[in-house]
């Protein structure tokens, strides 16, 4: 398969950009900074996702869009128009160029967070209440996509991401900073130690994302929302020590209680994606 991939060079597109390259996939990659071609299954496309890439989208099987700002504290007007204008225009030019089936990949922070219930969990159908600017953009972006794909006779499905971590993530988000206080034998400090999530690790999420990308089923027709979690909620505090323990962390570990309140941040676990094809 032939896949247009937009944020190949951030932390969640590595991992799917090698992932699908190792499985026989074809990638033509925007990038705002050029890059050699050291892979016969890459080509790297210098310029923003958004230029004029009428060649490539029309060769293309798929549009994949990863590409997102406000993950790591964009400013506000980068945020926007990132997510929405620039986003949109590349639909409209996916459109123009017959490349019709489209897999963007958004966030749980279009939900919002809620205060812990007995037994809340997020469904794909789950009213939006985003409480950042990144969670707003993504959920505005979600409801435009809907709208192209009604109006144009397209497929799009929505990967809605629930607390991804592993190695390559930015240094200032909470498992990076964990390994780094570990391996430089510093204590640590757990911030909104009871706040709940679904964790879920990188090559996990990868492998969800590129299982995503087969639109065969009959009964898809234009639109799908789903979940990529692996469905194992953990405290933040319980999640921490976890890899304090497997990592073997020497110093210590402090709760931030400052912080008292219960928030939870889980799928419903029938609004999560399973993996149906086995991977290289």
């Amino acid at each position: 398969m032939k896949i247009f991939l937009t944020g190949a060079s951030g932390f969640v597109g590595k991992f799917f950009c090698k992932l699908a390259i190792r499985n026989g996939h074809f990638i033509f990659a925007p990038s705002r900074k050029k890059k050699i071609n050291k892979n016969k299954n890459i080509k790297w496309l210098y310029g923003d996702f958004n230029k004029d890439w009428e060649k490539e989208l029309s060769q293309s099987d798929i549009l994949v869009h990863l590409a997102a700002a406000g993950v790591n504290n964009s400013n506000l007007d980068e945020i926007f128009d990132t997510n929405i204008f620039k986003s949109s225009e590349l639909l409209r030019q996916a459109i123009k160029n017959n490349c019709k089936k489209w897999l963007i990949i958004s966030t749980s922070s279009e939900y919002g967070t809620r205060e812990k219930k007995k037994y809340f969990n997020f469904t794909n159908n789950t009213n939006r209440l985003p409480e950042t600017e990144y969670g707003l953009s993504k959920a505005i972006f979600t409801d435009v996509s809907l709208s192209l794909a009604k109006k144009y006779k397209c497929q799009a499905r929505v990967m809605r991401l629930f607390s991804i971590y592993g190695k390559g993530e930015n240094k200032k988000r909470l498992y990076p900073s964990l390994l780094a206080a570990i391996n430089k034998n510093k204590s640590f400090m757990i911030n909104n130690p009871f706040e709940t999530r679904d964790f879920t690790n990188i090559e996990y999420a990868s492998k969800v994302l590129l299982d995503a990308i087969n639109f065969s089923e009959k009964k898809f027709k234009i639109f799908q929302v789903w979940h990529v979690s692996e469905n194992k909620p953990l405290k933040i505090v319980n999640f921490v020590k976890k890899i304090w323990e497997d990592k073997k962390g020497k110093n210590k570990l402090f709760l931030n209680r400052k912080n008292k309140v219960k928030f939870n941040h889980i799928s419903d676990k029938n609004s999560v994606w399973k993996i149906t094809n086995h991977f290289y």
